[in-house]
């Protein structure tokens, strides 16, 4: 089964606010994105980049390109910055979740989601500490874990104001989160968006975290970038911590890609911590995204190739794992051989 870790759906915040979020976010993505083979910048329109996310096309992105699953993440709810009401909102009422739209109800909506396709998605929650409190914020995460069924939780301090490291707000989340024996997924690293304290996106505020819980499993999302090598030498110091190249891949051409992955053996990164993501709907839509990445040894010049069991690993394995959700490794690997050719013809339509 061939993952994808990081996704997004509905929609992300309540206008005016989140208007001005989305136009900040895509300001730049035209310079960010990948070059085609003329040089020229490649992604998702920024009509896309500023919508809502519908479940039913996303999936069909997905499955259309060879991803069976793909994890959905809830953005935690804030209103205190200049983007007024931040939080997964349901605005295209495709979930069944009843009443006005509310950021309370985030995690509510990506259960519904879930409940809906089953096998398609895995619901992560979302909560802040700093929007009503971190006694307010540890009972949704237990609700949401263990009376909605979401599976983890994903944390965005940076965009909430909240350093991932600070004694009183966030370490009390953490701390539920083990209790609850959940996976965590953490925002990390820069953005074109002006009121997200980028002092609080650096990941290496994360080994604090690590060495204090050393039994909670935690994934540093979009490598941290721009700052990579902090990242790689943080998840290869820390038994339980994993990343996923999610945005970041979007910045890179596919010898850029095995350059990075030579680069976090080279740390002592193993590639078993490696989780392929796309951040849809971000720069690249996902069917580019994985051929580059699946296909990532073509370019290996006569130098090591990554072996096809850490490939597939990176492409689902090691997030089931970091996850608790079964996978199968042979499966896996004749998916890859299966898709193989289409993901070729993605490369070079031609």
């Amino acid at each position: 089964m061939i993952i994808d870790c990081h996704n997004h759906v509905l929609a992300g915040g309540l206008l005016p606010g989140h208007g001005l979020f989305r136009s900040e976010m895509t300001l730049h993505h035209r310079e960010g994105s990948a070059l085609d083979s003329d040089g020229e910048a490649v992604g998702t329109d920024e009509d896309t980049l500023g919508g809502p996310t519908d479940p039913d096309k996303l999936i069909a992105d997905h499955r259309a390109v060879g991803i069976a699953l793909s994890t959905v993440l809830a953005v935690a709810p804030s209103d205190y910055t200049k983007y007024g009401q931040r939080g997964t909102v349901d605005t295209g009422r495709v979930t069944g979740v009843d009443g006005p739209l509310s950021i309370d109800l985030a995690n509510d909506y990506m259960a519904a989601l879930v409940r809906r396709y089953p096998d398609d998605l895995v619901g992560m929650a979302a909560v802040n500490p700093r929007y009503k409190g971190v006694e307010a914020a540890r009972e949704e995460l237990r609700r949401a874990i263990e009376d909605l069924g979401l599976r983890g939780l994903k944390l965005y301090p940076m965009y909430d104001h909240y350093s991932p490291d600070d004694p009183e707000l966030a370490l009390p989340v953490f701390e539920r989160a083990v209790e609850l024996d959940i996976p965590v997924m953490v925002h990390m690293g820069s953005t074109p968006v002006r009121d997200a304290p980028l002092r609080m996106g650096w990941p290496v505020l994360l080994d604090e975290v690590a060495r204090t819980f050393p039994d909670l499993r935690l994934l540093v999302c979009h490598t941290g970038f721009p700052w990579v090598d902090e990242c790689l030498v943080m998840v290869g110091r820390h038994e339980n911590l994993y990343l996923d190249v999610s945005h970041f891949n979007s910045l890179l051409d596919q010898r850029a890609t095995y350059d990075f992955l030579v680069r976090a053996k080279q740390l002592g990164c193993s590639l078993s911590k490696v989780c392929f993501g796309t951040d849809y709907p971000g720069f690249d839509p996902p069917g580019p995204l994985l051929a580059r990445f699946a296909l990532v040894n073509d370019v290996s010049s006569g130098q090591k190739t990554v072996p096809r069991n850490l490939m597939a690993g990176m492409l689902g394995g090691n997030w089931a794992r970091f996850a608790g959700i079964d996978w199968n490794e042979d499966e896996t690997l004749d998916e890859i051989d299966d898709w193989e050719p289409r993901w070729r013809q993605i490369m070079d339509p031609q």
